[in-house]
């Protein structure tokens, strides 16, 4: 059926879904506040606070927690700094005789960052997660009603993330689909469903409430077509903001883990993908293209009705059929051509 045409570049890599949300190499939605003698020595002084701190949220980004231990990234030298950044824009602003206030958005050049994370001996990781949807949960709140914990979430300054959060919208839902005593307790089948309204595969249940000495947040992140809910633990920050600053570290630091162990287990096999029309083949691609578990397919052979591919996955053959399986694929072992993919119900 396949017939063997070999090609020696690689077709498509999962870190470059347009699936994915921004750019990692911009931090968005930094607040500054600096004062000086005049106007316009506290707008200098809050862009140079904006862009030390802009480059110590990307540097943590970019860094394994483990290549981190001893350094500090809030100590770089605004000259070094200055060195890789791109871009910087700034919002809201807000200004006296002696006082600046502004949102500051900084983006930073890839091969500068890169140069200097090598210079410190670390390996840099810019690849992306499949965007979440976010639950934010605040204790004594209606999970559809308007509160500061929702509207940190809603700014958008965690598209870049290296797990990109999308949050839920207010006027899109109400209890009967899921309640915030649901979400708080982490229930899957009530997440099932919001994941379903918001075409969501995964979800990230943040649950706030006041505590001594700031806001305490619990953090649950579910597969949903797996079912699987892992604790992250939680976080204590002095305030809404910073609380999410923190949750998303966390969340970034344990999918650099997984991927750096995904990378350590990587195991690569043929697999032959059937089709049977060129929409369904450009739809598979995109599948496998998407896939979390993937993280590598090379095309070996084409013809109009199937492929041969070598994929690279990160060795769990369970999770890699489950995830394939919500996404409408069907992987099978066949007596001749070994394992298979195809579209379910085309075969």
């Amino acid at each position: 059926m396949i017939k063997r045409i070999y090609f020696a570049f690689v077709l498509f890599w999962v870190g470059v879904s347009t699936a994915f949300a921004g750019d990692p190499f911009t931090v968005a939605g930094v607040k500054v506040d600096a004062t000086g003698s005049n106007a316009i020595e506290a707008q200098v002084a809050a862009n140079t606070e904006g862009q030390i701190r802009a480059a110590e949220i990307l540097l943590n980004r970019l860094t394994l927690p483990s290549q981190r231990a001893g350094k500090d990234f809030s100590n770089v030298s605004p000259e070094v700094i200055a060195r890789m950044i791109r871009a910087l824009q700034v919002s809201n602003e807000k200004r006296s005789t002696q006082r600046y206030l502004g949102d500051v958005t900084v983006s930073f050049v890839p091969s500068e960052v890169k140069r200097y994370l090598e210079a410190q001996g670390m390996t840099m990781m810019s690849s992306q997660a499949e965007k979440r949807l976010i639950v934010p949960v605040l204790s004594g709140n209606g999970l559809w009603t308007p509160n500061d914990w929702h509207a940190v979430w809603a700014t958008g300054a965690f598209s870049n993330s290296l797990t990109p959060v999308e949050p839920i919208t207010l006027g899109s839902g109400n209890d009967s689909l899921i309640s915030s005593s649901q979400a708080a307790n982490v229930d899957i089948a009530a997440l099932k469903r919001l994941g379903g309204l918001f075409g969501a595969r995964q979800v990230l249940v943040v649950n706030a409430e006041p505590a001594l000495g700031g806001i305490q947040v619990r953090m649950s992140d579910v597969s949903i077509d797996s079912g699987l809910r892992k604790d992250l633990g939680s976080v204590t920050s002095p305030s809404y903001e910073d609380a999410a600053w923190a949750v998303m570290s966390r969340v970034e630091d344990d999918w650099k883990s997984a991927s750096a162990t995904l990378a350590q287990n990587a195991v690569s096999m043929p697999v032959s993908v059937l089709y049977r029309s060129h929409s369904d083949w450009i739809w598979l691609q995109s599948i496998i293209n998407n896939s979390a578990q993937i993280q590598g397919a090379r095309l070996d052979a084409l013809s109009k009705d199937g492929a041969l591919m070598n994929i690279t996955y990160g060795g769990d053959m369970e999770r890699l059929r489950n995830e394939l399986s919500y996404k409408g694929v069907d992987m099978r072992q066949d007596g001749q051509l070994g394992t298979v993919m195809f579209r379910k119900g085309r075969y």
